[in-house]
């Protein structure tokens, strides 16, 4: 991966210093301490003077006392593992700077990674969400599906810029703290996945733009996700969700029928029993319309004070 110049930044550590302390960041951690271990390495270098918020939700307690040892200001927060929505808005509440971060831990980012990202926030006073071009460890731009591929050819025209999108990818996001105020954090109903897209709805809703940033990180992806096949329904349950929310009447109902003849191919022809059963759950509820609970219950930890969903 190839690491972009400071730009402004170029007067050296200290002028990066500086820039961070206006930037706190919340690692959301899962069963992975290696990979952790390597993403705050990789912080301390490229974000020296920020405040790092973690936030563990199956914590390992001589694991995170090795790392307290090593960085005396990490500030830990252990949390049930509900969502990554419901640990990020944990970590938030824990923040105070005009600028939040939110990450996960198995994102590695670059040397200017941050500087770049906060230097585009400050360049667009509107802009209230930046995050990087993300990259999977074969090198690829992470996948948005189809739609998406047109936002990375606009940023491939500018090199080193951005590009203003509709949504951006949560594994890091740069966040204003008025749109925090303003829209409030991630929608913990959202359970792993379209959150992010969510969010970013939200903020364009409130009157800011999201931009994405020509500045890389790597992101490991699924580290730490169970196989198992509730994520795919709650994927689907998710993303019909964003079409009831934010699309016509129209759209919600072509997205119905699709959800539905999908459900019914996957249930007769999934690979194995269990997706068989994940398919035949979609189909249902496409045909009752009933998409408001997931389909993990109490076997992810349920909220222990919903006053903190949303900061």
């Amino acid at each position: 991966m190839r690491s972009l110049s400071l730009g402004a930044f170029t007067g050296g550590r200290a002028i990066v210093s500086s820039v961070m302390e206006d930037l706190s960041i919340v690692v959301v951690h899962h069963r992975t301490p290696e990979i952790l271990e390597v993403c705050l390495e990789r912080l301390a270098e490229g974000a020296p003077g920020a405040a790092i918020v973690l936030v563990d939700t199956d914590p390992d307690a001589a694991a995170l006392a090795r790392l307290v040892e090593r960085y005396p200001d990490l500030e830990v927060v252990q949390a049930p593992n509900h969502s990554y929505a419901h640990a990020v808005n944990l970590g938030l509440h824990r923040t105070h700077t005009r600028l939040v971060a939110h990450m996960n831990a198995d994102v590695y980012v670059e040397r200017t990674t941050f500087a770049r990202l906060v230097a585009v926030l400050e360049q667009h006073p509107t802009t209230g969400v930046v995050a990087p071009l993300a990259r999977t460890p074969s090198g690829r731009r992470q996948d948005h599906g189809p739609l998406y591929h047109p936002h990375y050819l606009r940023l491939g025209l500018r090199p080193g810029g951005s590009v203003r999108v509709p949504w951006l990818t949560g594994c890091l996001q740069v966040v204003r703290r008025e749109a925090v105020q303003r829209c409030g954090g991630f929608d913990p109903s959202l359970r792993f996945y379209n959150e992010d897209m969510e969010f970013c709805f939200r903020v364009r809703s409130a009157g800011f733009d999201c931009r994405l940033v020509d500045v890389p990180v790597l992101h490991l992806g699924g580290s730490s996700t169970p196989a198992s096949a509730d994520f795919l329904v709650e994927g689907v349950r998710g993303g019909y969700q964003l079409t009831r929310r934010y699309l016509p009447r129209p759209a919600r109902a072509a997205h119905r029928a699709a959800l539905w003849a999908w459900g019914a191919a996957g249930g007769r022809l999934a690979r194995d029993a269990e997706h068989r059963r994940a398919f035949r759950r979609i189909q249902a509820m496409a045909r009752t319309g009933h998409v408001d609970d997931g389909p993990f219950g109490p076997t992810l930890q349920d909220l222990e004070d919903p006053s903190l969903d949303r900061p």
